[in-house]
């Protein structure tokens, strides 16, 4: 037995109970001659024989004890899905880690070929807003220890100077309030320079960026131009190397459809050969259908089913060229997007609680400028009170403890525009061969033990 990564997300107990069983959270995946083991409430991962395998479900008692430590077995007496469904709703109405995403303006100087979007809008956070988000952070004065921003838009880097001037004041309430406090920004990173580097990393303490590259200068050019029509390919190149060598984390997130599906390989070796090799980070999602994608866009639009293949063969290449680790999916905040800490801000105040419903105004579930921030949607007790375990494409799903049971919006709704009505993330099409890759890796650098 090959024991891969160690309970990393849950903590168990040593041994007391005699009797135990094999965990619910194990998913079984093929490996080989042998299967793996993935507890997904523990993050263990431990490589068995298929022999081991059966007999340690069918007698779990005869398991070694660091087994119960990585929760592969847990006492009889513990229903684990109903413990999990219980933490589950207590971190629904957790207050003490607050998730703003912040909805800068709706401009952008690009005109991205599969804008979801639709027309560009004038509209910007107002100063009314401002002083709106700092009073709400004010009266939330020590119930809440953690603070992650999130800024976007549009361009969220037209209003830079929204950003500094929120951020002088969070980083200073945060201070005063012993308050741990993380920020990203999404952007197209065209508008960026050496100064404005400078100040959204050391004035503003935003750490991570993620930005849109299509590929190579020529596909990408063609996908995401300015409003004239001029490319911004080297542009966004430049700003992502000052980035990097200022010491921000960059994730380049690459679209894909049809379009473009064939200059990717071409942009992993560019980056494998340039000044940001292992120095960002890569992913690869498909073009989603979203309420205002263009119709010539929709008929290049791959399935989830479609793209699972073609990510991993990215995947597999970017790592053959020495850019990506392979990795398995962690678990998202329990609670995911329900808790009461989740939530969006638009341009004027008005409270979502899912980043693509913003501009719909019948999934506004408040304003976050009036005393009462919230008030009650004829939908929105029904999606806070959405949970996995009556669900019943969730019910005996091992990946709960992951996904939270995916989006509840997608559960119960069918008029929010999303790219697809499926609520499962769409990693759960390839997860298990990411784990076969991550496990493979482990093996081969020697980075696992053996009992």
């Amino acid at each position: 037995m090959k024991i891969i990564r160690k309970n990393v997300w849950r903590t168990y107990p040593e041994r007391t109970e005699a009797v135990v069983k094999w965990s619910f959270w194990n998913d079984i995946i093929p490996y080989n001659e042998e299967v793996i083991c993935l507890n997904t409430r523990s993050g263990a991962i431990i490589v068995l024989s298929k022999e081991d395998y059966s007999k340690y479900k069918e007698q779990p008692w005869l398991v070694p004890d660091i087994f119960v430590q990585f929760g592969i077995v847990v006492p009889n007496n513990i229903d684990e899905k109903k413990e999990w469904i219980v933490e589950y709703k207590h971190e629904k109405k957790d207050t003490s880690f607050l998730d703003l995403t912040i909805l800068l303006t709706l401009q952008c100087q690009f005109k991205c070929i599969y804008c979801f979007e639709g027309e560009k809008s004038n509209k910007a956070l107002t100063n009314e807003t401002c002083i709106a988000i700092k009073s709400f952070l004010e009266k939330r004065a020590g119930l809440f220890n953690k603070l992650h921003i999130t800024w976007f838009g549009g361009e969220p880097l037209l209003e830079i100077n929204r950003i500094h001037e929120l951020s002088s004041f969070i980083l200073e309430f945060c201070k005063k309030h012993n308050i741990y406090y993380y920020a990203d920004i999404t952007t197209n990173g065209y508008a960026l320079n050496f100064a404005k580097c400078d100040i959204l990393i050391n004035k503003c303490n935003i750490k991570r960026f993620i930005i849109t590259v299509d590929g190579t200068a020529d596909i990408h050019n063609k996908r995401r131009p300015l409003l004239n029509g001029t490319g911004t390919f080297d542009v966004i190149r430049n700003n992502i190397a000052t980035l990097v060598n200022i010491g921000a984390e960059v994730t380049i997130r690459v679209t894909i459809d049809k379009t473009n599906v064939n200059h990717i390989k071409k942009f992993i070796d560019w980056i494998a050969d340039s000044e940001l090799f292992q120095k960002v980070g890569l992913v690869f999602v498909r073009t989603i259908d979203y309420l205002f994608t263009p119709d010539d866009i929709k008929s290049t639009i791959y399935t989830v089913e479609e793209f699972a293949g073609i990510e991993m063969d990215f995947i597999q290449y970017a790592h053959s060229r020495g850019i990506l680790k392979y990795t398995t999916p962690g678990p998202c905040p329990l609670g995911g997007c329900i808790r009461n800490g989740d939530i969006v801000i638009g341009t004027k105040g008005e409270i979502y609680k899912c980043l693509d419903t913003i501009g719909d105004e019948q999934w506004i579930t408040g304003h976050i400028s009036k005393n009462n921030e919230y008030f009650q949607a004829d939908w929105y007790q029904d999606w806070l009170s959405w949970e996995p375990s009556n669900n019943i494409a969730c019910k005996e799903c091992k990946l709960q403890p992951l996904c939270n049971g995916g989006c509840p919006h997608n559960a119960l709704f069918s008029s929010k525009k999303h790219g697809t009505n499926n609520q499962c993330p769409e990693w759960k099409s390839n997860y298990k061969e990411k784990t076969r890759l991550y496990v493979t890796e482990k093996i081969k650098e020697y980075k696992y033990e053996e009992i």
